[in-house]
């Protein structure tokens, strides 16, 4: 029985699905084409697959409500791809449960680092039974991954597992916290408290900061990271619902190697936590009916 890992290629334009087969074949993946929605199911109901890579726009059925079926029924990762670079589709698919998103045309050796980098991280997220509850969400984005990983995949990828690895994964246990969601540019982590939320990105941003094994070739690695408290749904290892999804939006207010956080979460720390914050008014974060008031914390405002 084949040990290689199975890829399952989602895509109505042949060429596409095609030229993605072959040179993930080429890689040593065992890699299933489908045209749509229901190859797939046929598909993953008769075999499980490792991981989908999932095109967004199909004509017949889109990509979002097949994402939707495959992560309620499957533990399975998927990869999006879509034709528009529109964060908001990305930020939906996010909600929805993508793994990861990466727009076409897409340069096949990105494709295949964030494939590596999804299966890579699956074994660092933990399972947990359906439900809702209070938690303190952090979105962590790398800033140009693309760039990074186009000048120098090897150094690139080298970095970010050992950022994961001997950085990042230790320390968020420390916090009781959860890594639900790697993607190749960034995570998705939960924390029981805003305090360990806020402490351990500060923590974070200043090891990365300072490690030199973050300055590459190409520049510094950097990350932006956006926390957000409120309820939260979760189910198996993933985490959904409005706090996630302003996490990640208001992430991308901050500067490189920054922290935005909502106003919610000041108050939950403030007078608790060594972290001077500057306040950035109220922002429109796209789907969100009212103004937020965000806060932000720069590097070398502890000191």
């Amino acid at each position: 029985m084949s040990q290689a890992q199975h890829i399952v290629v989602v895509d109505d334009e042949a060429p596409a699905r095609e030229m993605v087969g072959d040179y993930l074949r080429m890689q040593g993946f065992e890699v299933t084409l489908c045209d749509g929605g229901g190859s797939l199911r046929s598909v993953l109901v008769s075999r499980p697959a490792d991981l989908v890579v999932l095109d967004l726009n199909m004509p017949t059925e889109d990509g979002l409500s097949i994402l939707r079926w495959v992560k309620q029924t499957f533990p399975t990762p998927v990869i999006m791809l879509t034709a528009t670079a529109s964060s908001i589709d990305r930020v939906i698919g996010l909600e929805m449960g993508a793994d990861d998103y990466v727009s076409k045309p897409c340069e096949l050796r990105e494709l295949l680092a964030r494939i590596r980098s999804v299966l890579r991280r699956q074994k660092w997220a933990r399972n947990a039974q359906s439900g809702r509850r209070l938690a303190a969400i952090v979105s962590l984005d790398f800033v140009s991954y693309g760039r990074f990983i186009h000048e120098d995949e090897p150094a690139t990828l080298a970095a970010i597992d050992r950022i994961f690895g001997q950085v990042m994964t230790p320390t968020i246990a420390q916090r009781r916290g959860t890594l639900f969601k790697v993607l190749g540019d960034g995570a998705l982590v939960e924390f029981q408290s805003a305090v360990d939320a806020v402490e351990w990105s500060v923590a974070f941003q200043e090891s990365v900061l300072a490690d030199p094994a973050s300055r590459l070739a190409g520049g510094d690695i950097r990350f932006r990271i956006g926390i957000a408290a409120g309820e939260v749904v979760f189910k198996h290892a993933d985490r959904f619902g409005e706090t996630v999804t302003i996490a990640v939006r208001i992430q991308e207010i901050a500067e490189p190697g920054a922290i935005a956080l909502t106003d919610i979460v000041r108050q939950f720390v403030r007078g608790r936590v060594d972290a001077p914050l500057q306040d950035a008014g109220s922002r429109v974060l796209k789907n969100v009916e009212e103004p937020m008031r965000i806060w932000l914390w720069s590097p070398g405002a502890s000191s």
